[in-house]
């Protein structure tokens, strides 16, 4: 792919990016999440007992960073964070109910935001984005 079209396909992420942004104001019945938090919610449901070392690779974000993130998480019951036995300076985290009730009650409002953000794609077109996307997954 030449520089022209490279910078086009940066171009149109970022900007797809900015919108999801944009629109990924989640309100739960406790409170309101953002599209990272919401991430890294739905990150430890699929995977619990990750550690933050592991979300700062995957999210390539600096540790502190990270570190607040979780903790607010933590301080609003949406994460536990337990202590590594052999290693104290590692943590696990696992999802709490309060955490697996959001992604439920979320659900319908992640599939809307995506609907609309995909409301211009016919079904092959999303079909293909979605094999794409699949395919570069981070």
């Amino acid at each position: 792919m030449g520089k022209l079209n490279t910078r086009n396909v940066c171009r149109y992420i970022y900007l797809l990016n900015a919108k999801v942004d944009h629109l990924a104001e989640f309100k739960t019945s406790k409170g309101v999440l953002n599209r990272e938090q919401l991430y890294i919610i739905e990150m430890v449901a699929e995977e619990p007992g990750l550690t933050q070392k592991v979300l700062i690779n995957r999210l390539k974000r600096e540790q502190t960073s990270i570190s607040r993130a979780v903790q607010k998480l933590v301080d609003q019951n949406y994460l536990i964070k337990r202590q590594n036995r052999d290693d104290m300076r590692a943590s696990y985290l696992e999802v709490t109910q309060q955490g697996r009730d959001a992604l439920d009650e979320l659900e319908d409002s992640i599939c809307e935001m995506t609907d609309d953000v995909l409301e211009d794609l016919n079904r092959d077109e999303k079909k293909a984005l979605t094999d794409i996307l699949e395919k570069i997954h981070l």
